[in-house]
């Protein structure tokens, strides 16, 4: 091979190579993560396998403010996803899930049905303080560009607990949006 080939041949490679590592850039720009944590109590309870519907105040997504600091807004975004939603005991100290047999939060926010957000079924006995909740595998662009959305924890218990217990809910969603400007 001459040496005019070789220059030829080196020149494309760099250039393929610049252009992936550009791709690879964009991607990072337009792709995101947002995450939430809100809190639920349980209430002490009289019965076992009940179902208990508690509701969290409303949460703030402060969506515009993430949106504009990755170059984004709202109308931009394409899909919102669930990666995980984590259920925590916070009080009281020492507390821990057992007295759960299953847990299901939904979302919603104004003007759009409720959505099952994540779920776990047969909560073992020895789960801990902290359970990773399997998610529903929707699209949530629609209650995450809201200004709030709240969420409704539908929970039964296998035991009787004897004092509130106050759970933390955190959850992120990853975020595929174009550029503003593309």
């Amino acid at each position: 091979m001459n040496f005019s080939n070789r220059i030829i041949i080196a020149s494309l490679t760099m250039s393929l190579v610049a252009i992936a590592l550009g791709c690879n850039k964009l991607n990072d720009l337009i792709n995101f993560k947002m995450s939430y944590t809100s809190e639920v109590t349980v209430p002490s309870s009289l019965g076992v396998n009940l179902p208990l519907d508690i509701l969290t105040p409303p949460v703030s997504t402060d969506a515009e403010s993430t949106f504009n600091s990755n170059n984004t807004n709202k109308k931009l975004v394409k899909e919102i996803y669930l990666e995980n939603v984590d259920i925590s005991v916070k009080a009281p100290e020492g507390r821990d899930l057992s007295f759960l047999s299953s847990l299901h939060v939904y979302i919603n926010a104004d003007g759009l049905d409720e959505k099952l957000l994540a779920s776990a079924e047969n909560v073992p006995d020895n789960v801990g303080n902290m359970l990773s909740l399997e998610t529903s595998g929707e699209n949530f662009k629609e209650y995450i560009i809201q200004d709030t959305y709240a969420l409704r924890v539908k929970a039964v218990t296998d035991k009787l607990i004897s004092e509130d217990v106050e759970l933390s809910i955190k959850s992120g969603f990853k975020v595929k949006a174009g550029l503003l400007n593309d």
